[in-house]
C-alpha cells in the first residue's frame, strides 16, 4: 500500500478540493478587474494542495519528495499571481510591462528548478526526518534556496499587502467591509509562513502556507460575491494598518513621516497628529541609527536598542516604496518588539556559558582523576596498572615494526636500613626524590612506573641493550653524587638495575619483565650499587 489518508493528508485534500471549486467560480469572473488573475491563484494554490495531500498520504520517501517537488509548482507561483491581482485591482498593472511580469517569475521557476534536482546539490532540502507518531509526515531540512524562496514569497506577500493597503484612503460604508475582509486576507499568508517559518506550527508535518492561502481566497471571493470587491475598487487603508501588531511607519523620499499606525505611536510615546508630516530625523530617536539603511534599491533589516526603564530590543524592516525604477516615492518600515526573544538568546547565552564551564570543570576533573588512577600519589611517576597497559602495547608496536623495547628495573640499595636510620619519612624522601631523578633523565617516550616499595620500572621503547646500560650507569653515577635533606641530615643511597631487552630477552611482558628481576637479583647478589644485563 504506497499511500494511507491521515488527517493531514485530508486537510489538503479537503482544501484542494475548495480551491478547485473557488477556481470553477472565479473563471465565470475572469473579465472582471483581477478576475484572471485571481483565477490563476486559485488554479495554483488548487495544484500545492492537491500535491501536499498527495505528499502527506504517501508513505515512502522517495514519493513524498516527489509530490513535495510538484507542490513546488504551485507553491512558488502563487504568491506572483496574487501581487498581480493585488496590481490589477488597483488599477497599477500599468506598472508592469509583460517584460516585468515575466521577470516576476524567473525566481519561482528557478527554485521549481531546483527543486527538482535537489538531490544532485540538496540546496532546497538537505536532510530529512520522520514527523510526529503516527502522523505521516516528514519533515523537510532546508538548505539556503529555501531561504530564497521565502525570502522571495514574503517580499511578493508584503507588496501585496501593501499595494491593497495604500489603494484604500478614505474608505466608508462598502468600501469600509471591503477593507476589512483584504485586512484579513492578507494577514492569513503571513500567520501561515510565520508559524511554518518558526517553527510554531502545531501540527508538526503540516503545511500551513497553502491552506493559509485557501482562507485568503476564501475571504476575496465572499468580498467578491457579496461586497463587490471586483466592480467596485476600495480606497480605505485604515483598518488594515491598525491590525497590524507590529509597528508600521510611512516615509516620503524626502523623510517625512506620512503614515504611522498605533503601535508607531506607542513605540515612539507620541500621539500621530504630531507626527503626520513631520521630519524623521526630528522626532524618531533612533535616526542616527537606522538612517544608513534608507536605499533605494534593496530592502534592508536592522535590529535597535530603544532605551527606557527596560531596554527593548526592536528589529526594523526597512524596504524602498517605488512606482517605477526611478520614482522613488519613498520607504515602509515595518518594526518588530523582539524584546521577548533578544532577552531568551541572552539568558540562553548566558546558560550556555555557564555549560560550557561546567563542562570544562568536570573535563578538569576527569582529567584529575584520570591522572590520580594512572599515578602514584607519593611519586608522581606511573603505578603498576599503568605499567602493565603501557608494556603491553609499546611490545607489540615493537613485534609489529621490528624494533628493540629496553626494560629497566632499579632497586634502592638498602632502604631498610635507612628507613631504620631516618624513619620512614626519610624513606620516602630517598623515594621521592629517586622518582623526580627517573622522570627527569628519562625522554618524553618512556614510561616510569614505582614498581613496588623500592622498586622502579622504566620502559623504554626503541632502545637497544647498550644504550640501555649507558643510560642506567648515568643514574646511578648521579644517585651516587647526590644527597637527599631530611629534618637537616643528608641521606646518600645507591641503586641496583637489571635490565632485560626485547626480543632477545624475552618475546612477551611477563618474560621479559621476570627476566629484568633475575639480573636485578644478580646486582644485589654481586654487591649492589651497579647495573647488570641478561
Amino acid at each position: 500500500m504506497n499511500y494511507m489518508i491521515t488527517p493531514y493528508a485530508l486537510a489538503q485534500f479537503v482544501t484542494a478540493l475548495i480551491s478547485i471549486g473557488l477556481s470553477v467560480i472565479i473563471w465565470h469572473r475572469r473579465r472582471a478587474r483581477g478576475g484572471l488573475f485571481l483565477f490563476y491563484l486559485f488554479a495554483t494554490i488548487s495544484l500545492w494542495t492537491l500535491a501536499n495531500g498527495m505528499e502527506a498520504a504517501a508513505i515512502a520517501q522517495e514519493t513524498k519528495i516527489f509530490w513535495s517537488k510538484i507542490a513546488y509548482i504551485g507553491s512558488q507561483t502563487s504568491p506572483s499571481f496574487l501581487l498581480l491581482f493585488a496590481f490589477e485591482y488597483t488599477g497599477r498593472k500599468n506598472i508592469l510591462s509583460e517584460f516585468k511580469i515575466g521577470m516576476l517569475f524567473i525566481v519561482p521557476l528557478f527554485i521549481v528548478l531546483m527543486a527538482a534536482t535537489n538531490e544532485s546539490h540538496e540546496l532546497i532540502w538537505n536532510g530529512f526526518s520522520p514527523g510526529p507518531a503516527g502522523s505521516n509526515s516528514l519533515i523537510y531540512s532546508h538548505g539556503i534556496l529555501f531561504w530564497v524562496a521565502i525570502s522571495y514569497i514574503f517580499f511578493l506577500v508584503f507588496v501585496s499587502s501593501y499595494v491593497l493597503l495604500f489603494s484604500t484612503v478614505g474608505s466608508q460604508g462598502m468600501y469600509k467591509r471591503q477593507n476589512l475582509l483584504i485586512i484579513a486576507a492578507t494577514i492569513f499568508p503571513w500567520i501561515g509562513s510565520i508559524l511554518y517559518i518558526f517553527d510554531m506550527n502545531p501540527f508538526p508535518g503540516l503545511e500551513l502556507i497553502s491552506i493559509s492561502f485557501l482562507f485568503t481566497g476564501l475571504l476575496l471571493l465572499w468580498a467578491i460575491s457579496k461586497e463587490k470587491l471586483l466592480d467596485v475598487v476600495p480606497i480605505s487603508h485604515e483598518f488594515l494598518v491598525e491590525n497590524i501588531e507590529d509597528g508600521i511607519l510611512v516615509v516620503d523620499e524626502k523623510f517625512r513621516i506620512i503614515e504611522v499606525n498605533s503601535s508607531i505611536e506607542k513605540m515612539l510615546k507620541l500621539d500621530r497628529k504630531e507626527l503626520i508630516g513631520q521630519s524623521s530625523k526630528k522626532y524618531i530617536p533612533f535616526w542616527d541609527e537606522i538612517s544608513p539603511f534608507f536605499v533605494q534599491d534593496t530592502s534592508k533589516k536592522i535590529e535597535i536598542i530603544l532605551d527606557g526603564p527596560e531596554a527593548e530590543y526592536v528589529q526594523i524592516h526597512i524596504s524602498p516604496l517605488s512606482f517605477s525604477k526611478n520614482n522613488y516615492i519613498g520607504w515602509v518600515l515595518v518594526m518588530e518588539n523582539i524584546t521577548l526573544r533578544k532577552k531568551a538568546e541572552i539568558e540562553l547565552q548566558i546558560t550556555k556559558k555557564m555549560l560550557e564551564s561546567q563542562i570544562k570543570e568536570i573535563q578538569s576533573l576527569q582529567s584529575e582523576l584520570h591522572e590520580q588512577a594512572v599515578r602514584d600519589a607519593l611519586t608522581g611517576t606511573f603505578n603498576r596498572g599503568y605499567l602493565d597497559d603501557t608494556l603491553a602495547r609499546e611490545l607489540a608496536r615493537a613485534e609489529r615494526n621490528n624494533i628493540p623495547l629496553s626494560v629497566l628495573m632499579i632497586d634502592v640499595d638498602n632502604l631498610k636500613k635507612t628507613n631504620d636510620e631516618f624513619g620512614h619519612k626519610g624513606g620516602d624522601v630517598v623515594i621521592v626524590g629517586i622518582g623526580k631523578l627517573l622522570l627527569n633523565e628519562t625522554r618524553a617516550c618512556d614510561c616510569v612506573c614505582r614498581y613496588g616499595g623500592d622498586e622502579f620500572v622504566v620502559v623504554a621503547p626503541e632502545m637497544k641493550k647498550e644504550d640501555a646500560v649507558a643510560r642506567a650507569e648515568k643514574w646511578r653515577q648521579t644517585l651516587k653524587q647526590t644527597s637527599f635533606k631530611n629534618d637537616g641530615k643528608e641521606i646518600s643511597v645507591t641503586i641496583s638495575i637489571g635490565i632485560a631487552v626485547f626480543p632477545e630477552d624475552g618475546a612477551d611482558a611477563d618474560a621479559l619483565m621476570v627476566a629484568a628481576d633475575r639480573v636485578l637479583y644478580q646486582a644485589k647478589e654481586a654487591g649492589r650499587n651497579c647495573v647488570r644485563v641478561k
